[in-house]
Order: C-alpha cells, then sequence, then structure tokens
C-alpha cells in the first residue's frame, strides 16, 4: 500500500491497533504476511516519534 494511502493516527489510536511493543507485551506479533494497517504519529516536545500499528486481530 502506498505510504500516502495508509491513515495515520495523531497522538491516538483506536484499540484494535496496536505498535509492535504492544503486541510484544501481549507476546503477540504481526503475522508474516501482515501489513501495517495505520501510521501513528507521537509528538513530545520537540520530539516526533512514527511507529507501524497492526490488528490485534491478525497478531499471531
Amino acid at each position: 500500500m502506498p505510504k500516502d494511502k495508509i491513515p495515520t493516527h495523531h497522538q491516538t489510536y483506536p484499540s484494535d491497533l496496536a505498535t509492535i511493543e504492544a503486541l510484544k507485551l501481549e507476546s503477540l506479533q504481526p503475522a508474516d504476511s501482515q501489513n501495517v494497517a495505520a501510521l501513528f504519529k507521537l509528538r513530545i516536545g520537540d520530539r516526533e516519534h512514527l511507529s507501524g500499528l497492526y490488528r490485534c486481530s491478525d497478531a499471531v
């Protein structure tokens, strides 16, 4: 999926999506063929963090 077509969430994101770090806390990981469902931008002060979000229901 082209980057400009991927939904982007700022500061918060829906509960059915998770970062890789959040999936690891649940002993999960994205499936081998699972693509990023959305992007997550978190801004704290003058720093910005960009993460991929994955559908929790598709994680293994």
